[in-house]
């Protein structure tokens, strides 16, 4: 009895000091909970006002009242208001400014989810008026993944709404479907719990009409949701909503290749537009946001789908005139659309030179976007990952300082008891290590995907550009029929290497069907020198399997390019897929030259195969399977490449 006294004694003083530290702790929130309140009421009776002067001065005040100078939870919500009043001011260097002190004073924090949510969400704001995608992109999902995981921050379901809207959209822009319409279903299932919210209704189904639009062959889906908001339009009818509702009218009819519908309703589109342009002429939404330039295209197209060929010609001229009035307006993107239509009414005008003029300049146009959105794209995504690796950093100190003030405690209540001292440090500090490993193994993953996306970025350029060669010599030697044939083929090629692109596996049967109209192009351009064919076991399912896009057609390229005599009609081009468990092998062979009569290709050659075995030691360390290149060739008997690549199927994807 004698010897547990002391450990009693000493185990009752720990609880006491527990009990101290966890009502003061207690008090601390509590207090913090009570300020925010008093902001919170505070910002509602401001927002009365129209005039952002009171409310700048009112919350500069607050910076200085003594009562929240040491609370960084209270100080991080006064800049995010004062972020606010600025955001309704347009006064973006400041709107910035406030909202990264904010997020800086929040970092260390735990808990306070729901102003951590409003942080997100308004610097994804601020990311969106730069016109930062991915980071606009990376913020909307962090905010929209905090309200998903944890339905008892205590927001409005108004805010909430707005707040996966915006990540809803954000991911439309970027082509991710599939959350752009989980949020927007997230959305519309907090819509059905607030009476009379038609105006929020109708941009859901208007973003949902969106989504439908992009990912085409939907068009009952499309159907759906215009009737929807085409419902709540005649209850509430006013300009916006017609205008959304035409513009999506237009691309349903489009779909349905119904072209004199779509053209009625883009001219209804097209009148509300020129009606505000009358009203507020440069200061007009339609022309900051170069929406009117976008009609004007958008009827040239639609028209020269119909053969009005006169019409189309009109509206293309407006294009013209709306960049003279309003120069710097429309983008890069709004030029190559307009110069698309272009060419089109060119080779409908039987103009083959102006089109071939034009086809120049697309081409230009074409690298440069390219480049551009490479270069940006690579930078923000470089943003984006140090801004997931400094969320890691931030969560990783909070559980470092969590667990140090924890072994502290520990130390001064339980000075006597070493032993139990020595193996909980000795716990702790086996768990860090095993974390840390793990973060670093997740870290280095992160790392392999994103060189993998870059790699791929430099395929596309040398795949594209290569065949846009070839149509360009057509129209210059006034081939009509073969340029049409052909430009009609490049289409459908360059739609599917775009779209095959944008993924990291993509299924074996459409990776084939491009190879199929990559041959079939080079066919055409080289007059049938060669013939081709591509094999595989017939009862193998090219839909369930997949594998990384663009790696066979550079050496298939090669293989046209470099491995026969182009006035020969005797070239033979063989590719065959051999698949066995999570592995295939892909056989290239030609019956040309052979490699030792063109060593003067070999900067081209080493290119597409540097590139390629970039990729296949990146996919290598990814999979953890074997993956390589290897090529066997004799002179004048022909080459043979191996690829062993790694592949997937679909039940474990």
């Amino acid at each position: 009895m004698r010897e547990t006294a002391p450990l009693l004694f000493i185990t009752s003083v720990m609880l006491c000091f527990l009990s101290c530290k966890q009502q003061n702790q207690e008090k601390v929130k509590t207090d913090t909970k009570e300020m925010l309140h008093t902001l919170k009421m505070a910002n509602e009776e401001l927002m009365k006002s129209s005039s952002p002067l009171p409310k700048l001065i009112f919350w500069k005040k607050q910076l200085l009242n003594p009562k929240y100078v040491r609370d960084q939870v209270i100080l991080s919500k006064i800049h995010y208001n004062m972020a606010g009043v600025y955001y309704a001011m347009n006064e973006i260097d400041s709107l910035k400014t406030h909202m990264e002190i904010a997020w800086e004073l929040m970092e260390g924090e735990a808990g306070y989810d729901e102003i951590k949510v409003l942080l997100n969400s308004g610097l994804g704001n601020v990311a969106h008026m730069e016109e930062k995608l991915h980071q606009e992109n990376y913020y909307y999902n962090q905010a929209a993944q905090m309200l998903n995981a944890d339905t008892a921050v205590g927001l409005a379901k108004r805010q909430k709404v707005g707040i996966y809207f915006s990540a809803a959209q954000s991911c439309d822009h970027l082509k991710q479907f599939d959350n752009a319409f989980a949020w927007n279903y997230r959305a519309m299932e907090l819509l059905s719990q607030i009476p009379d919210d038609r105006p929020a209704k109708f941009r859901a189904y208007s973003q949902m009409a969106s989504c439908f639009s992009h990912i085409q062959n939907h068009p009952d889906s499309l159907l759906h949701y215009l009737q929807k908001m085409e419902r709540i339009y005649k209850q509430e009818p006013d300009e916006a909503k017609a205008r959304f509702l035409y513009d999506r009218k237009a691309v349903y009819f489009d779909q349905v290749n119904q072209s004199t519908q779509a053209i009625f309703y883009r001219k209804k589109a097209l009148m509300i537009d020129e009606e505000e342009e009358s009203r507020l002429g440069k200061m007009a939404g339609c022309v900051q946001t170069a929406n009117l330039y976008t009609s004007y295209a958008d009827l040239a197209a639609s028209f020269l789908r119909n053969n009005q060929v006169d019409s189309a010609g009109k509206y293309l001229d407006l294009c013209e005139k709306f960049e003279l009035k309003y120069p710097g307006k429309a983008d890069e993107g709004n030029f190559i659309v307009y110069r698309q239509n272009l060419i089109n009414y060119l080779f409908a005008s039987k103009d083959y030179a102006g089109a071939e003029k034009q086809q120049n300049l697309l081409m230009q146009q074409y690298k440069s976007l390219y480049e551009n959105e490479n270069a940006a794209t690579v930078a923000e995504m470089a943003t984006v990952y140090q801004l997931i690796a400094k969320d890691k950093s931030i969560h990783t100190l909070n559980e470092t300082v969590g667990e140090t003030r924890s072994r502290l405690q520990s130390n001064r209540l339980w000075l006597l008891i070493t032993t139990l001292a020595a193996l909980l440090s000795i716990s702790v500090l086996f768990l860090l290590y095993y974390f840390q490993k793990q973060r670093k193994q997740k870290n280095e993953t992160e790392r392999i995907q994103l060189e993998q996306r870059l790699l791929r970025t430099q395929m596309e350029p040398h795949f594209i550009f290569n065949i846009l060669s070839a149509l360009q010599s057509f129209v210059r030697f006034d081939e009509k029929e073969k340029t049409l044939k052909y430009l009609n083929q490049f289409g459908k090629l360059l739609r599917s290497s775009l779209e095959l692109s944008r993924e990291s596996q993509v299924p074996l049967s459409e990776e084939i069907s491009a190879l199929e109209n990559y041959l079939s192009l080079q066919q055409m351009r080289y007059d049938n020198a060669f013939s081709y064919s591509i094999n595989i076991q017939e009862d193998e399912d090219t839909e369930s399997i997949y594998l990384p896009p663009m790696l066979i057609q550079p050496f298939v390229e090669n293989s046209i390019l470099h491995g026969f005599d182009q006035g020969s009609k005797n070239g033979r081009i063989d590719i065959d897929f051999d698949l066995s468990e999570k592995m295939i092998k892909v056989s290239i062979t030609d019956n040309g030259k052979g490699i030792d009569d063109h060593k003067s290709d070999k900067s081209h050659k080493s290119l597409s195969t540097t590139i390629s075995k970039e990729r296949l030691s990146i996919i290598a360390k990814e999979s953890g399977l074997p993956a390589g290149i290897s090529i066997k060739s004799k002179r004048n008997e022909g080459t043979t490449v191996i690829l062993i690549i790694p592949v997937t199927t679909a039940h474990l994807r």
